[in-house]
């Protein structure tokens, strides 16, 4: 089932944002994990297409980093990555590619302030917008 919404603490938007800003000019991706709805662990996966337009989850780090959330009792709350030169909102080739309906895809994009993180769900017809909150 799609998420509505995906709540994120403040230090794991923070830990994904340096992320972001550390992997320029590159795409970057990776999982976000907690109990379900709310993400509380980033768990960054190295960008196998090494691309600043395109993302490609390194395969073993993708299974390392699930099994991981798996073992700890964990939920997959959301699969992010970035669009250094936007747009803030999922490509074609993100819709292709996406495999996991149960979590949210969240989009990092350079805006006027400086980063901007989306989210969406994927459902039927592809992704649809849904809020994203901070939390603590």
């Amino acid at each position: 089932m799609s998420p509505e919404s995906v709540s994120i603490s403040r230090r794991a938007w923070k830990a994904m944002e340096r992320h972001v800003r550390q992997g320029l000019p590159l795409e970057v991706c990776g999982l976000l994990a907690g109990p379900p709805g709310l993400g509380l662990e980033v768990l960054p996966v190295a960008n196998a297409a090494a691309s600043p337009t395109r993302f490609r989850m390194e395969p073993q780090g993708q299974v390392d980093a699930l099994l991981d959330i798996e073992r700890r009792g964990l939920a997959l709350v959301a699969i992010y990555h970035s669009h250094p030169a936007g747009p803030p909102a999922p490509s074609v080739t993100d819709l292709e590619q996406a495999a996991y309906p149960e979590a949210a895809y969240l989009v990092w994009a350079p805006d006027e302030t400086g980063w901007s993180c989306r989210g969406f769900a994927l459902g039927e017809g592809g992704f649809h917008p849904i809020p994203v909150e901070l939390s603590g």
